[in-house]
């Protein structure tokens, strides 16, 4: 289990980006965090993955305290962020240096074929496509075998069927894995295809304005009346989330 206790992040110019936001993710679950700009979403996966301290408040993944990067948190971001002077597989195995080199290699071609590019662990980023890039940072993240998976909005760079195309990846492998995942997006289709809980959070300062689980199964269609329902309600949850805080502005 991912815990966060009344986080609050404060700025050294007195900015506070996120106030009293508390959340327990529950192994196996599918936590999609949505939001208008400046509430703090990526702010908070920062401090639920260890890279940045909470100005009060605390996180604990499965009770161990995370006060900086933690190997039982992945962490993919919006760009790959692949180093390009190495290969792919030497990309994906760059945090295993503890492991044998036996050890280093079967991680590596497992978690390759896992992302469907076991024939591309020679090949060097610049001969990549943009989603294969991607497919490498999940790669990167999932060779540490970390519990928890964190995704700061890791498809918005892609065009749409790339993007489609990995969100399926994407529950594919956590349907293999039963892996526990939190993603910051913006894409509202998005946050209904994947999630199995969605939290709106609202700006000035960044707090959860509202959480509900997703009543739909996997496979989802994206055409069916079932998910435009679910749409429809992850909209008007966020239509009164920015009332609240146009009013509060207001006021």
């Amino acid at each position: 289990m991912l815990e966060a206790h009344q986080i609050r992040k404060m700025y050294p110019n007195g900015t506070v980006a996120l106030h009293d936001v508390s959340l327990n993710v529950t192994a196996g679950e599918i936590v999609v965090i949505v939001g208008g700009s400046g509430c703090g979403k990526s702010t908070l996966l920062r401090v639920l993955s260890g890279l940045e301290k909470p100005s009060a408040g605390w996180v604990a993944v499965d009770g161990a305290p995370i006060e900086a990067p933690h190997p039982a948190v992945g962490m993919i971001f919006q760009e790959p962020r692949l180093m390009p002077w190495l290969t792919v597989q030497q990309n994906v195995g760059f945090g295993l240096s503890h492991l044998s080199k036996a050890e280093r290699r079967a991680r590596i071609e497992e978690v390759l074929a896992r992302v469907g590019l076991a024939d591309y662990g020679r090949h060097w980023p610049r001969e990549l496509s943009g989603g294969q890039s991607q497919r490498v940072s999940i790669a990167r993240a999932l060779v540490t075998q970390p519990s928890v998976l964190l995704l700061d909005e890791p498809f918005s760079a892609l065009d749409a069927f790339t993007r489609i195309e990995l969100q399926d990846h994407l529950l594919e492998l956590w349907a293999g894995g039963q892996q526990t995942l939190v993603l910051v997006t913006h894409d509202i289709e998005e946050a209904v295809a994947l999630a199995t809980r969605l939290v709106v959070l609202k700006p000035a300062p960044g707090r959860i304005a509202t959480t509900f689980d997703v009543q739909l199964g996997q496979p989802r269609s994206r055409l069916s009346i079932e998910f435009g329902d679910e749409k429809k309600r992850l909209l008007a949850a966020l239509d009164d989330s920015l009332s609240e805080s146009r009013a509060h502005v207001a006021g």
